[in-house]
């Protein structure tokens, strides 16, 4: 089955110090790109799937080049606006063993926090979609950009096109004076398909399960109060991740649909590349499942081997195919040389 789906969002650029070194120890800079709508978009390309992107990038020659990476992965950037506005950027530095990794953003003023929602032909924007993606880091960054959001879920409610948010919580990004709890709730309400981390439906929600969190219990409950407050919802999906070290973490998923519930199989990943992004692979990986008609037992699991195998690939995007994903998630052999 073919598919067209449409994710908003920021695209930035992402600088790395190399070799797992500190920033303040930093004489280079590794550049990539990358954006949680954006790494839904180009990892849904490279499954094959029509993926349309809208955003905004400063008309210079470093929004180029990021239009550049993400026209190399097959994404349409038919709706990315050239205008005023900053390249947004964000320093990633890399923990390991039991340093932790850190994230700084330098976002303000870029050219995504002016894009005024009156500027997009929604018409030829979700014209022939299915799908439609968002997550909870669009409206965090600015009140221009909340409003986006909230017009962009209205807009795709209005036409029928199936709405995916990913809470995707992030404290630093809240800064303009509104708490995610006055935001997304009313946006979920109008979803169709919810996916969330362990601290997202707290913060967002102002809910959480029962028991310890990360438990089975506490999964299973907390997916029984989303149905019963949010009855729009069509699936749910919770990710479960512990981490030991920066480079060793555990991780599962659990898919609700309507009256069905599973668990995709457990990862132990000891030997953890690059974390960043690996939230928006498990979205692209379940929406791929949903557009394709798999089953939820099906879906959770490619979903889930498509977030372990973006732990092994350095950047924000998951450059895998499905053939790759499928052969993961049906697999008991791990490592193996392909020849």
């Amino acid at each position: 089955m073919t598919a067209t789906i449409v994710t908003l969002g920021e695209l930035m650029m992402r600088l790395s110090p190399p070799r797992k070194l500190r920033l303040r120890q930093a004489t280079s800079l590794d550049v990539c790109h990358g954006g949680a709508e954006a790494n839904v978009a180009v990892s849904l390309a490279n499954f094959g799937v029509e993926s349309r992107f809208v955003s905004a990038l400063p008309d210079s020659e470093l929004g180029t080049q990021a239009l550049m990476s993400l026209r190399a992965q097959g994404v349409d950037t038919r709706f990315v606006f050239r205008g005023a506005g900053r390249m947004g950027l964000y320093f990633m530095e890399e923990g390991a063993d039991y340093r932790a990794g850190c994230v700084i953003y330098d976002r303000a003023d870029s050219a995504f926090t002016c894009l005024d929602a009156s500027r997009v032909d929604w018409d030829a924007v979700f014209d022939g979609a299915d799908m439609f993606h968002l997550s909870g880091i669009t409206p965090a960054i600015s009140e221009t950009t909340r409003a986006l959001a909230e017009r962009s879920v209205s807009e795709a409610r209005n036409r029928g096109v199936h709405i995916s948010i990913d809470l995707n919580y992030r404290e630093r990004l809240w800064t303009y004076g509104v708490a995610p709890s006055e935001v997304l709730p009313a946006m979920v309400a109008q979803a169709d398909t919810l996916i969330a981390g362990r601290g997202d439906c707290p913060a967002c929600l102002g809910m959480d399960g029962d028991g310890e969190n990360g438990s089975d219990e506490w999964v299973t409950t907390l997916g029984a109060k989303l149905k019963d407050r949010f009855a729009n919802l069509t699936n749910i999906a919770i990710t479960i991740r512990s981490s030991t070290t920066a480079e060793h973490h555990a991780w599962k998923a659990y898919l609700q649909q309507g009256e069905i519930e599973v668990f995709s199989r457990a990862y132990d990943m000891q030997n953890v590349i690059d974390r960043v992004g690996t939230g928006d692979a498990f979205s692209a990986g379940l929406i791929y499942g949903l557009v394709q008609g798999m089953s939820a037992q099906e879906t959770a699991n490619f979903a889930a081997a498509a977030n372990c195998l973006k732990h092994a690939i350095v950047g924000d995007a998951n450059c895998v195919t499905v053939d790759e994903v499928s052969a993961l998630a049906g697999t008991t052999s791990f490592g193996r040389l392909r020849r």
